[in-house]
């Protein structure tokens, strides 16, 4: 597929990604009182994983929206979404440390960021046909 094609998945990831995590952060996790280790484990860095696919998704339609055809940004488009969504994801997780009442930083938290950024490369290659 090419970029035109598929601007609209990625607009479909972003916004799913992002609707999904209030109500996986505010709803379902403090509303979940079972025992599934898994699960409960699962929910906690849901709200890391999903950002990691959502704004990667994103910058994807952004960048090339900001930048001329022939550029390394809009050529490197995937570097460049997945590079600067990490970063920033991982930087909020860092700040933790050094913010009271922002939460507790949590390795778990970063390793699921990496993991949905990687989950969005596979999606890209997919939807791109490199894979």
């Amino acid at each position: 597929g090419t970029y035109m094609e598929n601007k609209y998945v990625y607009y479909i990831i972003f916004i799913f990604s992002f609707l999904l995590f209030p109500i996986v952060q505010d709803y379902i996790r403090p509303n979940y009182d079972g025992a599934n280790e898994v699960l409960i484990y699962l929910l906690g860095v849901a709200p890391n994983f999903l950002p990691g696919i959502g704004l990667p998704a994103l910058l994807c339609v952004v960048i090339p929206e900001l930048s001329k055809p022939n550029s390394s940004l809009f050529k490197n488009r995937l570097y460049w979404s997945v590079g600067i969504s990490i970063s920033g994801l991982i930087a909020n997780e860092f700040i933790t440390i050094f913010t009271p009442g922002r939460g507790v930083f949590d390795w778990n938290d970063v390793l699921w960021t990496l993991i949905g950024a990687g989950f969005f490369v596979l999606i890209y290659k997919r939807l791109n046909r490199t894979i």
